[in-house]
């Protein structure tokens, strides 16, 4: 079984290349689609939405024209959800259900086949279904707050006259001036789908699409959506205003051509929720979806009904019976089996007996696999079952969670750099936020998003609410400010360090031999090759100013955003600092899997409740692999080498020279990056002992130890009682039990051979 993450992302193999996508924007979108799935944040899922419209330009131009669609769903949902009985998450919901059908796409060669051959183009055929598929499951709910609106009355009587049967209801009217098309529109659509006469309306357009692939009848499919909107007692249909919605401001750009396969992306996104479910069984009696008829509405139908993990619960009834937290899968030619994952089969609520959750029940007697299955003509073999397993704590900031504008305020990150930094010739600042490349907005919208933890580290948080605690004005105020903002800077840099890197940049200075500016900011761009991927000590002026600049405008900008936010300062329940040493042997061979699995255990436990950092003296082999670790899970690292850092590299170089080992480019390079993602890289030496100062530092600082150790006692002493082997490993743990760190408890030891 896979995660959704891996699962999902292989679709984005080394080998894709498309005509209208770059290496680098599909890196973005895999890369963001990749961090929402390993968090579920709903600030994670709107990069995800950004990077996406960004790259398809979808009304002509990028996530601009979408942001509305998109973010009026989030704030409707979150606001008037929690009037209803039954409602949980849409907006996040559909980057899972994107990410499942990408996974599907990938793994089932059967479905892929299927799309294939149905959708001929002389496009890369996994760039079409990128396209058509991310329009069809991103916007596929953006219709929600037509149904909201439609059930809030019908809830609210239901509760003031205890479940009346004769409840009044919400329709729509002036709905036909709303749906109706323009006639050059019309016109001008009707001659790309070859169609015999022009659309006067939606309702006829989507009528042609459904009949055209599901052989219902046309006249009556129009009348239908008609009618259902104009008098519906029972249900108003999310699925069918999504469309309306979506094609409204598609047409509206003069968006005509190509349109046969955009008008399925429609038909898919009408037919998803209830139209097939109740209407088309009622109407005509069939209403099975399939794959070799319409494979995209058949993928959104699949792909929807399985996404039944971490969703948000807004509504009453909803959140009685938790959903699953996670998912696992294994999708292969016509097979997919999904084990979802609960933190328990069973709800435990104050003063009542233990039930077995709903949830869990119908996917273990099979009634949930039915009630998908019932909807798609398919040969597909389903299988999905419940695991139990412990839920992996998710860390909440204080800070307000309905501040999402995220994209405004990364346009007035960029804006702040232009006015403040143009006397320190940064690359860029003279760009509107507008033409810069998708992955320097992604960085502006990734340092937007960091603030909520940053803040959390100082014990401050933002809120749009007049709070009774103490405003902050200044980080620079008080006689601690400048600590407060040389932390705060540096944190950013580890942030944009850890950005850098994982999208495929490297250090490098070959660049700078270049004269002019702007083909120097061009060659750097085109090698990925950055001189600032280094310790924050090691950066020039200029650039440390340039955080620190960015760090002084949180406030302000914050303010100049509007909605009253303020950043306050005094939260409580922050977790508390925990110093954990790491050192071992130089040249550790065996399973390094092993001993990385074994150290991640380790810190990933402490994590849960402690704030970790975690000190190494970067020596080759245990330091480093510790590093490598804390690095991967994101945790503070913090470096203390005996000498300055370009010459413990050379030291290092000359060392492995003399031993007859390798030290070659590409180790190096992982050096100097895993030492650019310190927070702090301090210097310890003496004339004497070099390395058993640094090591004696973080040890004499720490509050657990990590060493990875085989286990051999080596002598303290020569023969004539000089001290020898000062530093090494066994001699570290026997200074850490020396200062009363105890075995088990606080070293851990984790064996190794050498």
């Amino acid at each position: 079984m896979k995660s959704l993450a891996e699962a999902a992302c292989a679709f984005f193999d080394a080998t894709s290349e498309y005509k209208r996508i770059s290496k680098d924007e599909t890196l973005c979108l895999r890369k963001t689609l990749e961090k929402f799935l390993k968090s579920g944040d709903k600030e994670d899922a709107f990069s995800v939405y950004f990077c996406f419209a960004e790259i398809f330009r979808l009304f002509g131009g990028g996530y601009k024209n979408t942001a509305k669609l998109l973010e009026l769903l989030s704030d409707h949902e979150q606001s008037a959800g929690g009037l209803l009985n039954k409602h949980r998450d849409h907006y996040s919901h559909s980057v899972y259900v994107f990410a499942l059908g990408l996974a599907v796409y990938d793994g089932d060669e059967n479905y892929r086949d299927k799309f294939d051959a149905f959708y001929k183009s002389e496009e890369d055929e996994k760039e079409r279904f990128l396209f058509l598929w991310g329009i069809t499951s991103l916007f596929h709910d953006i219709g929600y707050p037509f149904q909201l609106a439609h059930e809030q009355i019908k809830s609210y009587v239901a509760e003031l006259y205890d479940g009346s049967e004769h409840s009044p209801y919400v329709s729509f009217g002036n709905f036909d001036k709303f749906v109706a098309l323009d006639r050059r529109a019309g016109e001008a659509i009707g001659r790309e789908l070859e169609a015999e006469d022009r659309f006067e309306n939606l309702n006829e357009l989507f009528a042609f699409g459904v009949s055209r692939r599901m052989g219902y009848d046309r006249n009556q499919v129009s009348f239908m959506l008609r009618e259902r909107v104009l008098e519906q007692p029972d249900f108003m249909d999310h699925g069918y205003f999504s469309a309306v919605l979506f094609a409204k401001a598609f047409i509206e750009r003069g968006n005509v051509q190509d349109f046969d396969a955009v008008l399925d992306a429609l038909s898919a996104m009408l037919m998803h929720n209830s139209f097939c479910r109740y209407d088309a069984k009622r109407a005509f009696g069939k209403y099975r979806i399939s794959d070799g008829a319409h494979p995209l509405a058949y993928l959104l139908v699949l792909c929807d009904e399985l996404q039944n993990w971490d969703r948000t619960a807004f509504g009453k009834m909803s959140k009685k019976d938790p959903l699953a937290w996670t998912m696992e899968l294994d999708c292969s030619k016509n097979n997919l089996s999904i084990d979802y994952h609960f933190d328990s089969f069973f709800v435990c609520a104050p003063q009542s007996d233990k039930r077995l959750n709903a949830r869990v029940k119908e996917l273990n007697d099979g009634s949930f696999v039915e009630s998908v299955k019932d909807l798609l003509d398919s040969t597909l073999e389903l299988r999905a079952c419940a695991k139990e397993s412990k839920k992996e704590k998710k860390h909440i900031y204080a800070s307000d969670s309905s501040f999402v504008n995220l994209c405004d305020f990364a346009k007035a990150i960029h804006a702040s750099y232009q006015q403040n930094c143009k006397a320190l010739n940064i690359e860029y600042v003279n760009d509107s936020f507008a033409e810069l490349p998708l992955e320097f907005k992604l960085s502006n919208i990734e340092q937007a998003k960091s603030y909520a933890r940053k803040l959390e580290l100082i014990d401050c948080f933002y809120s749009d609410r007049e709070l009774d605690f103490p405003v902050v004005d200044s980080f620079a105020d008080g006689k601690d400010g400048d600590k407060i903002m040389d932390f705060l800077c540096r944190e950013e840099h580890v942030r944009w360090t850890r950005e850098k890197l994982a999208m495929g940049w490297r250090y490098g200075i070959s660049y700078l031999a270049e004269k002019d500016p702007q083909k120097r900011t061009q060659l750097r761009n085109f090698k990925k090759e950055n001189k600032d991927i280094v310790p924050y000590e090691m950066l020039e002026e200029g650039e440390r100013m340039k955080d620190r600049i960015m760090i002084d405008n949180i406030i302000p900008l914050l303010y100049r955003l509007g909605n009253q936010i303020r950043i306050y300062r005094g939260r409580s329940g922050r977790k508390p600092d925990l110093n954990i040493a790491g050192l071992g042997h130089r040249n550790v061979s065996g399973d390094r899997d092993r001993i990385k699995s074994r150290i991640k255990a380790i810190l990933s436990e402490y994590a849960r409740d402690f704030n970790v950092i975690v000190s190494t003296c970067f020596a080759r082999g245990a330091d480093m692999l510790i590093a490598e670790c804390a690095a991967e899970l994101e945790i503070t690292l913090k470096a203390v080498l005996p000498m300055q850092p370009e010459k413990y590299i050379a030291s290092i170089r000359k060392d492995a020279l003399e031993c007859n080992r390798t030290f070659d480019e590409e180790e190096e390079t992982r050096l100097r990056h895993l030492l650019a993602l310190t927070a702090v890289c301090k210097v310890v030496s003496d004339d004497k002992y070099t390395y058993f100062n640094a090591s004696d530092y973080i040890i004499q600082r720490c509050d657990k130890l990590i060493a990875v150790w085989d286990g051999e006692a080596t002598p303290l002493e020569d023969s004539s009682g000089n001290p020898i082997n000062m530093g090494g490993t066994y001699h570290s743990i026997v200074v850490a039990r020396q200062r009363g760190l105890k075995d088990v408890e606080d070293i851990h030891i984790v064996d190794c051979i050498r």
